[in-house]
């Protein structure tokens, strides 16, 4: 029985197609996510929200301000008690959060080996840069500003040029996703 092949998302930018296996089996709920905020173009002509130097690419850090993309998961890694052997190194692909609970939206991208030491067991990572490193290199050598959100500890610098997702799409070779499921909103 041939095993089926894991779903690519591409991410298209001015700089050209950064793509990322995702990995559903170790990954099942975040995975369904993403490839369902995709479907739905929830992910197309977002601006890039958040480089740190040396640490992660992260398109968003507050839901791209869209109640469509605020979306709460069970964060599927191992400090939530969710066996997730996806090692955190350079092109690592992974959802941000806190506690038991991860982002359905603001995905990040693992910039080195020692960014990852930090993140490794508490963040639910789904995916893994395979093509397109130079351009995630290009984005993150842009300018930037450092952006005040708030949160001691937090480095956010925007791009002072908006940079943009252009459109993000998934070959999921045929195979069908389930819709995520999601937490419950507080309130």
């Amino acid at each position: 029985m041939e095993e089926k092949r894991n779903p690519i998302a591409v991410i298209v930018t001015r700089f050209g197609e950064i793509k990322i296996e995702l990995y559903p089996k170790k990954a099942p709920n975040t995975v369904n996510c993403f490839i369902s905020l995709a479907k739905k173009g929830l992910f197309d002509n977002r601006k890039i929200r958040r480089i740190a130097p040396g640490f992660v690419l992260q398109p968003s850090y507050s839901d791209f301000e869209d109640e469509r993309c605020a979306i709460s998961l069970d964060g599927e890694y191992r400090n939530n008690g969710f066996p997730n052997d996806i090692p955190f190194e350079q092109g690592t692909v992974a959802m941000g959060g806190e506690g038991n609970i991860a982002s359905g939206s603001c995905f990040f991208i693992t910039l080195t080996d020692e960014a990852g030491k930090r993140l490794d067991g508490g963040y639910a990572a789904f995916g893994k840069v395979t093509e397109g490193w130079e351009v995630v290199e290009k984005i993150t050598a842009l300018p930037t500003e450092k952006v005040d959100i708030g949160i001691p500890g937090v480095d956010v610098n925007e791009p002072i040029e908006p940079e943009y997702m252009e459109k993000v799409t998934v070959e999921t070779w045929g195979v069908q996703y389930d819709e995520p499921v999601i937490l419950e909103k507080e309130g």
